[in-house]
C-alpha cells in the first residue's frame, strides 16, 4: 500500500511514462508505413550512343567503314581505331532506307564491298552489296503492303550498283547538297584515301 509519503514520486513516475508515451506516439505519425513506404525509382541505363551491332563490325574487322546519314559522315576504322572521317552527301532523297529502283534514296543496313574500279566519271567507285537479304525481306513486305507505287503499272526492282565514289559536281559536294541516285559521295581526294584502305568484303554500315 503506498503511504502519503510515495505519492509525489508516484505522480512524477506517472507523469514520465505519460510524457514518453505522448513522444512516441507523435514520432510514429512522421514515419510511413512500411506498406505505404515509396522506393525511390531507378532510372533506367541510357541506350549506347552507338548501336551495339556497329561496335561489333569495327571491333571484329581489320578496316571497317560506318557512314551515319543524318551527320553526312563517313568513318574509316583500323583495327577498332578512328582513322579517318569524311563529309558526304546522299540520295536527293536522303531520309528512310532505299526500297526500289528510282526513290532516290540512299541504303540503310549492313554491307559489304563487293568491288572496286577507277571511275572515269567519280575518280573510284567502291561498290556494295545492295540489295542483300535484308533488302529483298522488306521490298517484298512493301509490296505487298502496296507501299511501293508502280512504273508503267508495273513493280520497280529493286535496284543495284550503288556504292560509294568521287564526284564530278565539286559545287554541290562542298554545299553539302545531296545529289546522287542513291550513292554516297565524296570528295575526290577523299575516295582516293579510302579506296586504298578498303578491299573486297571490307564491312560498310550505313545508319541513319
Amino acid at each position: 500500500m503506498t503511504s502519503l509519503h510515495d505519492l509525489p514520486l508516484a505522480r512524477s513516475a506517472l507523469l514520465r511514462t505519460v510524457l514518453c508515451l505522448t513522444a512516441c506516439v507523435a514520432l510514429a505519425g512522421c514515419t510511413t508505413p512500411a506498406a505505404q513506404r515509396v522506393e525511390p525509382t531507378v532510372a533506367a541505363p541510357a541506350p549506347p550512343s552507338e548501336p551495339t551491332v556497329t561496335r561489333e563490325v569495327v571491333t571484329e574487322h581489320s578496316v571497317a567503314v560506318v557512314v551515319t546519314k543524318h551527320a553526312r559522315r563517313l568513318e574509316l576504322y583500323r583495327r577498332g581505331g578512328l582513322v579517318g572521317a569524311f563529309p558526304v552527301v546522299l540520295g536527293a532523297r536522303p531520309d528512310g532506307p532505299k526500297r526500289y529502283e528510282g526513290d532516290m534514296r540512299t541504303p540503310e543496313g549492313i554491307y559489304r564491298v563487293t568491288g572496286k574500279r577507277v571511275h572515269g566519271r567519280w575518280s573510284y567507285f567502291i561498290e556494295i552489296d545492295y540489295p542483300n537479304d535484308a533488302d529483298r525481306r522488306a521490298y517484298e513486305s512493301e509490296a505487298a503492303a502496296g507501299r511501293i507505287p508502280l512504273f508503267a503499272r508495273q513493280l520497280p526492282g529493286l535496284g543495284g550498283r550503288v556504292g560509294i565514289h568521287g564526284n564530278d559536281r565539286p559545287r554541290d559536294q562542298a554545299s553539302g547538297r545531296d545529289w546522287t541516285k542513291g550513292c554516297i559521295a565524296m570528295r575526290n581526294e577523299d575516295v582516293a584515301v579510302l579506296y586504298d584502305l578498303v578491299d573486297v568484303g571490307t564491312p560498310v554500315v550505313v545508319l541513319p
